[in-house]
């Protein structure tokens, strides 16, 4: 076995954490928000699914649909309508097409009838037939509540009480099958007088798809204030609105403007609950909130009784610094993953064991989202990651390259979303190779992106030193100093090397003591780092190889031979004659060469200022997906994009709404940053959709910068508000904290950086807010 195993190179047998987050698939419902039926049509099947009520209503024809689709991230968007503009707005987002096995949410079976594609009631009444809760839960005493369809207020009952769409649309009459689960009552609200004020007392049918639902542990909702929604139920935007509030998590019931002596008591009754159980989310001040469309602003206060906050809604307030919808989930699950595969192609699979709804075969057709997230798979060398950043536009790629089915995988902020079936037993998943995230993302922007030579190169070394924070020895000066000052065809003695490893640095003013307490591999605690442990160090990770140089008797040249092929007898490499090594051997000393990709002179000296770099951020940032050094070449030539190069490339996720991405230029000493590779940066930047991507522009080297290096640098913030440049030196890369020479020489206090905002914060004050001396 383990023979067959090595023969097709696949990796040992280990074992990796896995959290796995079960949540419903959410559901964008795309409809003109004018057309009522519509509006109905949707909300009458999001009560039939399990977490159905959390699904948003997406008015196509209103500018905010964008923005909806941007807070509440469907995993798929499902029409409402045939009008033209539904169509459209849908072919716009490609990366959420059906996973389902055909378009409709309802397949027909041969024997067993129709079919639920999604989980839903059925489901749950399964599941929870015989749970404390479920049972505690009817003990409320069910209520099937039905109103007249000519009700000026049938619509928002619709909203808030819920109904289901009849037999003859979808096949399956889940109304009669809720009275009989349920032993439902039915009540009947009267046209035209007030509601009961004990409805709430009961469950009822929009309660059905919330249930045993909790919100994830990721805080990134926002302003989830319960209380009233102020409006209009004849207006279709007023009932949308109200809708998605409600999508949000937010506890809200509907007062009609002009009927509102009818809720008047269920709206006290309502209010009464809030303040009993404490305002447990959102409160502001103690105090309930009165929503309403901005446009009714002056008769929605007038409406609404004192003691209360008001939050008025327009198209801007789902740009996603205000109202943001609470991710709801059946709750979180350990298991333990086995990961396989090839080095390049890795994967990790794990049971699926505690689902927390069923996963009876008659459920085969029903599908969820397992939301994944694994610790300490983060990659070999950073060639791959099981963490993508939530980019939605790569959920194809992703599909793709990390699962079988290609619409099967959603990134999400906290993870990778895979979307299942209900009887799944075990699932598996590949990492996503850096390369093709990296190119994916500058597709995005309009770019063809290649790793470069220099790239390759790059990658290779980080390889040699074991990954990218074993590359530690190259914060000390003498050692770039020594790669520098031979070359690949020059050999050097042990002496020579030390020297020059130990020498002060005329360009960083920086000394090997500096780095007597930075630990390379490891050693006994106390003892100082030395010229000879750093040379040993870098030999034995292959940078230097050992030989001797042998002088030929015949041709009277000298040439160097490796140790590994050396013998008393050899071969002049160099005139071919035959000779006896052996008193040289004796008398001689061995003799060093650049090793391995250091053995190519072309680009290995721009390798190392980027590995340089790379290290720090990672171990200061933690930075996990990175390569380095890509050639753009425009997708289209005449979209008036430049050709050029990044010297390396970092996503990070640093906000739930958008992922940074790192690029820059990376300049040894004497290197000179211009305006052409300013100006390249500043296009590139711009070309990457800015409400997907928060872009910074590094700039690395290896010496201070110039005074024009540092005018062209602050243009890239060009307002006021921006902070987008970042700019480190050897001041910065050397020291194993970040910012402990910049504090002492220029008589500042940064303290750590976190992310890449609070470098760019830091540039802002080193270079630009005072005007300090940070030139030569």
């Amino acid at each position: 076995m383990s023979d067959g195993r090595r023969a097709l190179n696949l990796l040992p047998m280990e074992t990796a954490r896995v959290d796995l987050v079960y949540r419903p698939l959410r559901v964008g419902f795309a409809l003109i928000s004018s057309n009522r039926e519509s509006f109905r049509k949707a909300v009458k099947l999001c009560n039939v699914f399990w977490g159905g009520s959390y699904n948003p209503i997406l008015p196509v024809d209103r500018p905010e649909a964008a923005a909806l689709v941007e807070v509440f991230r469907p995993d798929l968007l499902i029409p409402v309508g045939d009008d033209p503009a539904i169509a459209a707005f849908i072919n716009g987002y490609p990366h959420l097409k059906s996973p389902l096995y055909s378009s409709r949410l309802f397949s027909p079976g041969a024997e067993n009838g129709v079919h639920a594609q999604l989980l839903d009631i059925q489901n749950l009444f399964y599941h929870c037939r015989e749970k404390p809760d479920w049972k505690r839960f009817l003990d409320d005493g069910f209520r099937m509540l039905s109103w007249a369809a000519d009700d000026p207020l049938a619509d928002a009952f619709l909203t808030q009480f819920g109904d289901f769409p009849g037999l003859e649309e979808i096949g399956i009459d889940y109304r009669r099958l809720t009275s009989e689960v349920t032993g439902g009552v039915d009540v009947r609200i009267v046209r035209d007088e007030p509601v009961p004020r004990d409805i709430f007392d009961h469950p009822r049918i929009a309660n059905l798809s919330r249930f045993g639902l909790v919100p994830h542990y990721i805080p990134n909702a926002g302003w989830i204030y319960p209380g009233l929604y102020i409006g209009d139920a004849s207006n279709g935007l007023d009932l949308i609105n109200f809708w998605n509030l409600r999508a949000c998590g937010i506890s809200l019931v509907f007062q009609d403007l002009a009927h509102g002596f009818r809720t008047t008591e269920l709206n006290q009754a309502h209010l009464e609950r809030l303040r009993s159980a404490g305002f447990s989310a959102g409160v502001r001040e103690g105090r309930h909130t009165v929503w309403f469309r901005h446009e009714v602003k002056e008769s929605a206060e007038e409406a609404a009784e004192g003691g209360c906050n008001f939050a008025g809604l327009s198209e801007h307030s789902w740009n996603g610094h205000n109202v943001r919808p609470r991710q709801m989930c059946f709750g979180e699950e350990t298991t333990l993953g086995i990961v396989g595969g090839t080095p390049t192609a890795p994967r990790v699979r794990f049971a699926l064991k505690e689902k927390p709804f069923s996963g009876d075969i008659w459920f085969h057709q029903q599908h969820l989202v397992a939301s994944i997230s694994t610790k300490g798979l983060w990659g070999e060398e950073a060639n791959h990651t099981f963490n993508p950043p939530c980019i939605p536009e790569l959920n194809e790629v992703a599909s793709r390259v990390m699962h079988r089915n290609h619409m099967s995988v959603r990134l999400e902020p906290a993870g990778v979303g895979l979307i299942i079936n209900a009887t799944e037993k075990d699932a598996d998943l590949g990492a996503f190779p850096t390369s093709t995230l990296m190119e994916s993302v500058f597709n995005l922007g309009g770019y063809s992106a290649q790793s470069s030579a220099s790239g390759l190169i790059t990658r290779q070394l980080i390889t040699r030193m074991g990954g990218v924070d074993g590359a530690r020895a190259f914060k000390i000066p003498g050692v770039r100093k020594l790669l520098k000052t031979y070359g690949p065809l020059s050999s050097f003695s042990r002496r020579g090397a030390l020297g020059i490893i130990g020498q002060a640095d005329s360009a960083t003013g920086s000394f090997f003591e500096d780095h007597r307490n930075l630990y390379i591999e490891p050693r006994k605690y106390g003892d100082d780092l030395t010229p000879s442990m750093v040379f040993s160090h870098l030999v034995e990770k292959g940078l230097f190889r050992i030989g001797v140089d042998l002088r030929c008797p015949a041709c009277a040249l000298t040439s160097w031979t490796a140790l590994d092929v050396l013998h008393q007898k050899l071969t002049c490499s160099l005139c071919g004659t035959e000779f006896d090594a052996t008193r040289q051997l004796v008398e001689g000393n061995y003799a060093y060469r650049r090793n391995g990709v250091l053995g190519l002179e072309k680009n290995t000296h721009g390798a190392i200022p980027v590995v340089l770099l790379l290290q720090q951020l990672f171990v200061n940032l933690d930075i996990r997906i990175f390569s380095s050094s890509y050639d753009l070449v425009p997708n289209e030539p005449g979209n008036g994009l430049p050709n050029c190069e990044t010297d390396f490339c970092i996503l990070a996720s640093e906000d739930a709404n958008k992922t940074a991405v790192i690029i820059g230029e990376c300049k040894d000493v004497g290197g000179r940053i211009d305006e052409n590779d300013i100006n390249n940066l500043r296009r590139v930047a711009e070309a990457l959709p800015d409400k997907r991507f928060q872009v910074y522009i590094l700039l690395a080297k290896l010496a201070p910068f110039t005074t024009n290096e540092i005018a062209l640098a602050k243009e890239l913030n060009s307002t006021p508000w921006l902070r987008r440049v970042i700019m480190l030196t050897a001041r910065e890369l050397e020291p194993y904290n970040m910012f402990e020479r910049t504090n002492k020489e220029l008589g500042l206090e940064i303290e750590h950086c976190f992310t890449f905002k609070d470098l760019a914060e830091a540039t802002q004050l080193i270079y630009f807010d005072n005007d300090r001396a940070n030139t030569k």
